[in-house]
């Protein structure tokens, strides 16, 4: 609905120029367009910036505009982490169609906010966007093109202050005019969109550039549109002077003045089908697909600050920390020596000391929150010691676990286990012991009154617990945990136009070729620096934790072949023999059977907790009623553990609750049942050893590792995955009752 707080509509007029045709007519001050109200996740996605809509009637196209709206609230580190993700997908957008398409010029893949003008690698600047609430957005008419309905007349307008000046005539051609928008523009994979028109471009060789030229070669510039026919290929533009016919076609004279230049500098010479605009209904899902991405949100900011090589030491000591490797700090001696001989900080030690004399005090007195800043001063101490190599940090008793922390600056951010096993860290601390002493997570063994009726009855909660633990002890789980409002941020921040991926497959006349979808960044906002938008929005929703028996991986391991098992410590020979999976998993993409790739631990591990991962999110999606691609998933993979959760920004209705009271027993035994281990399209995906759409696979925007690492034989057992040697030997499932 229009917004009416008092702000002028867009088509007020208030100033007066001279018109085209010599009159004096009211011209439109520069005011920020109408308004409408949505719910925050239409605004962030079916409404947002770029997208072309109608009213409820279909009275009139509109195309949605940015407004100012700034979200402040924001904490530090989910705004590290929004960009942190988006600089994730920008620079995988880049590297996809640069494999693809080597020789594609960079402003043809990525907007100008997310590439270096000078280089063109992927590059997103905090100064260059704005954290947006998607609470409100604005909207213009467009396209600016009509069509009489009587004798299929057209007129087209630059701007909406040209057709303030320039109404449309009651009259066409001696009849009474029936004007309607046109509702077919053009878009072409770079992100531009253009109404309907009879002119196309062309390259002039002289100055470089594309030009148009605006009329017949009668010397009219007036056109019919003629559309009686199904297919947009058969309608014509017919001249209204000399009855010449025109096809739909019109170069995008961006993308033509590009690539003519570069043909005619001795580049490579272009096809028409990359150039030429595809004319689409404004409807069509082709004209728009919004680009967002979200994650789970952390509290502790050492999930960012930790990645930095500045503070790669105390990474190191909290690795020892959580996986258990030894690590020879330096004793309180040996840093007093240290620092006291040291003439810029010999007064340091005794500044420490006060600070923990000060903190054991503040215990002694029950003043918690006193001790606890106090230590935190005395740890900055600490911090800056180590940070200036004054004391050596400490000794990690892991030669692997140090290489690995000097090589991750390489690796894919979505697959290094080093970040995720930090977050996990975070995560069980904050969204699940946190939690549960607030009642917002509980453990599905010892659950409370709001999970299900049997806590007040001894006899029944015995026969749940025996029931559940046996079922979880089935699946290799060895602790399952429902957290009712795990923080989820969601954000847009751009679009694309005819693809929602980086490569557009174009058939044409039985050829297929390869075209660059662009990034789109949404259109910058009213304000003086014009920043682009990020719509931000967060919610609790409700999710599954899951968490594997470490003894009963290990045993899987060993009978798969897998070399070098150890006795325990399984996330520590995890990071110690993690190689780049790379950011598409490249190496797991055979779907040959020509791969050699040989069985390791860290490949083997995130395969299980991958596919285990799908099987749970089709069980949720079978016995809760939330959709498939309602679900998303987050794999720790050094700690044996994934989330599944509710991922959308609707109200949350409890959905994973309700499932559990009604059919916790169910949900756990269809993951097991051996019906669902097959797959629905025949015996082709048994006998390869893979995945399909018709078993563990779900969509793409839903899946973190785009359906590679999938194979249901690893729960099942049967043929390993394709890109093993044909060789391999059949595996043993993760269920088989052996392993139990």
């Amino acid at each position: 609905m229009a917004d009416a707080k008092g702000e002028k509509d867009w088509r007020s007029a208030s100033s007066r120029r001279p018109s085209a045709f010599g009159g004096s007519r009211p011209d439109p001050e520069k005011l920020e367009p109408p308004s409408m109200s949505r719910s925050r996740i239409q605004i962030a996605g079916s409404y947002a910036p770029g997208v072309l809509m109608t009213w409820e009637g279909g009275k009139g196209i509109c195309r949605s505009v940015p407004l100012a709206n700034e979200l402040r609230d924001l904490k530090p580190t989910t705004v590290t982490l929004i960009f942190e993700n988006l600089r994730d997908f920008v620079t995988n957008w880049r590297d996809r169609t640069i494999k693809a398409l080597p020789d594609t010029l960079p402003e043809f893949v990525l907007d100008t906010p997310f590439r270096d003008s000078r280089t063109g690698e992927a590059r997103v600047e905090r100064t260059d966007f704005q954290m947006t609430t998607p609470e409100r957005v604005g909207y213009v008419p467009y396209p600016l093109l009509y069509r009489c309905g009587i004798c299929g007349s057209t007129r087209e307008f630059e701007s909406i202050a040209e057709q303030a000046r320039q109404p449309l005539p009651r009259k066409c051609h001696g009849h009474d005019a029936r004007w309607t928008q046109v509702d077919v523009v053009y878009v072409h994979w770079s992100g531009d969109i253009e109404p309907l028109s009879p002119f196309n471009w062309n390259f002039d060789p002289q100055t470089g550039t594309t030009r148009q030229i605006r009329m017949c070669t009668c010397g009219s510039a007036n056109f019919r549109l003629r559309n009686d026919a199904p297919v947009f290929s058969e309608w014509r533009y017919v001249c209204e002077g000399c009855g010449e016919m025109r096809p739909l076609k019109k170069a995008n004279p961006h993308v033509l003045g590009h690539l003519q230049a570069q043909q005619n500098a001795g580049g490579r010479t272009f096809q028409w089908i990359e150039v030429n605009m595809l004319p689409v209904s404004y409807r069509a899902n082709s004209a728009f697909y919004v680009q967002r991405t979200s994650f789970i949100v952390f509290e502790d900011s050492s999930v960012v600050e930790l990645m930095t090589q500045q503070r790669s030491g105390e990474l190191t000591a909290k690795l020892a920390q959580i996986h258990d490797i030894p690590f020879a700090e330096p004793t309180d001696e040996e840093i007093s020596a240290k620092v006291k001989a040291d003439p810029q900080h010999a007064g340091d030690w005794d500044d420490y000391s006060a600070f923990l004399d000060m903190a054991e005090r503040a215990d002694q007195g029950g003043r918690a929150d006193k001790a606890r800043r106090y230590r935190d001063d005395a740890n900055e101490f600490r911090k800056a010691w180590f940070a200036k190599g004054i004391v050596e940090r400490g000794r990690l008793g892991s030669p692997g676990v140090l290489r690995a922390i000097a090589l991750r600056e390489d690796w894919a951010r979505r697959y290094d286990p080093i970040r995720l096993t930090v977050q996990h860290d975070a995560f069980v601390r904050e969204h699940i012991e946190q939690a549960m002493a607030r009642h917002a997570a509980v453990d599905v063994m010892n659950p409370d009154i709001a999970l299900t009726d049997v806590v007040n009855d001894p006899e029944r909660k015995s026969r749940y617990q025996a029931v559940t633990g046996s079922l979880l002890g089935h699946m290799g789980v060895e602790r399952l945990v429902l957290v009712r409002g795990l923080p989820i941020c969601e954000f847009s921040f751009g679009y694309t136009r005819v693809s929602a991926n980086p490569i557009y497959k174009r058939e044409h006349q039985g050829m297929t070729v390869d075209m660059p979808v662009r990034l789109k960044a949404f259109d910058a906002l009213p304000i003086a620096d014009n920043k682009r938008p990020i719509y931000v929005t967060q919610q609790l929703n409700e999710a599954l934790y899951f968490k594997l028996d470490e003894t009963r991986v290990l045993r899987w391991l060993d009978r798969n072949g897998i070399a070098d098992v150890p006795p325990d410590h399984l996330g520590r020979a995890f990071i110690e023999r993690y190689d780049d999976f790379g950011p598409f998993l490249e190496t797991f993409k055979d779907r040959e059977g020509t791969g050699g790739y040989p069985r390791t631990l860290p490949a083997y591990v995130y395969l299980l907790l991958h596919t285990l991962s799908h099987q749970m999110m089709h069980s949720l999606a079978d016995t809760s009623g939330v959709d498939r691609d309602g679900i998303g998933e987050h794999i720790f993979p050094a700690d044996l553990a994934f989330v599944i959760y509710r991922k959308g920004m609707t109200p949350d209705l409890g959905n994973i609750s309700a499932m559990w009271r009604n059919q916790s027993h169910a949900f756990l035994r269809r993951a097991l049942d051996p019906r669902t281990l097959r797959c629905g399209s025949g015996s082709l995906c048994d006998a390869r050893g893979g995945a399909c759409p018709a078993c563990v696979m779900v969509s793409e925007v839903s899946c973190i590792a785009s359906n590679l690492l999938l194979s249901r034989a690893v729960l099942k057992g049967g043929k390993g995955p394709e890109w093993e040697p044909r060789s391999a030997p059949n595996l043993v499932g993760f269920f088989d009752p052996s392993l139990a």
